[in-house]
């Protein structure tokens, strides 16, 4: 993974943590909360003590103005930008975990905490990573690393010129690739399940899957709705689209051992 040396912030506890749980060569410095309660952050100064990173201790006022107003929790790391795989990386995991490997492709997600959600829905799941454009897309940043609630800092996420070039790769290494499109006539657990080495690709709510996305999938698939919203935000989507895999591995693994 590169590291571009460039300075970022990452704030909240959770995602703090999983910083120096990860990447703590990525740590520069931590400002923490005067008359913080010391029990929520003793696993930080302690984290933080083991790798070197200094803690300066300050008001409500600093972390305000450095977070740009956001929900820091109490607490805010200075970060070198990085830890972005690339598509040969992200193969050369695929190939080692052999057994059901799940990566995802968001397209064009541009709102940052939708963008956080799939990372950290992705990592709960156990995806291998998460690719998205270097256009028209969000990208890791303060507000990814606290929406995804740290799990940004434990997948490997994949900037990519060419979303369909990647899709060809994936497949090209035995990746069944399934788009989520709610115009799909195919249901998500319609036969044949989903299941094994899997990408899955999820789009916007506004636009879904751009269409020459769509075309290089293997398969499309929907996610029956009633109600009359239109459509699901593209984190839920991708959470339920990750759950039937996971269902459908765990399935199949019970009918092995039996």
């Amino acid at each position: 993974m590169r590291d571009s040396g460039i300075e970022d912030i990452c704030y909240g506890r959770h995602p703090v943590i999983a910083l120096l749980e990860e990447s703590p060569h990525r740590c520069h410095k931590i400002l923490i909360l005067e008359g913080i309660n010391k029990k929520l952050v003793d696993d930080i100064y302690d984290r933080a003590r083991k790798n070197g990173i200094p803690v300066l201790r300050v008001d409500n006022k600093t972390l305000d103005r450095v977070s740009g107003g956001a929900s820091h929790q109490g607490v805010l790391a200075y970060i070198s930008q990085g830890n972005l795989g690339d598509i040969n990386q992200l193969i050369d995991r695929i190939t080692e975990k052999k057994d059901n490997p799940l990566v995802v492709v968001a397209d064009k997600i541009k709102d940052p905490n939708n963008l956080g959600a799939i990372i950290r829905s992705a990592e709960v799941f156990g995806a291998l990573g998460v690719i998205f454009p270097k256009r028209n897309s969000a990208y890791p940043s303060s507000a990814v690393h606290k929406s995804s609630a740290g799990a940004s800092m434990r997948v490997m996420m994949v900037s990519v010129s060419n979303l369909v070039s990647a899709i060809k790769r994936l497949q090209e290494n035995g990746m069944w690739v399934v788009g989520l499109d709610q115009r799909a006539d195919r249901y998500l657990w319609d036969e044949p399940s989903i299941r094994g080495k899997l990408t899955m690709v999820v789009g916007s709510e506004e636009a879904g899957i751009s269409p020459i996305v769509a075309r290089a999938c293997d398969d499309i698939r929907s996610i029956p709705m009633f109600g009359k919203t239109g459509s699901l935000n593209a984190a839920v989507a991708a959470s339920i689209g990750m759950y039937e895999w996971m269902k459908s591995v765990v399935k199949g693994e019970e009918g092995r051992d039996g």
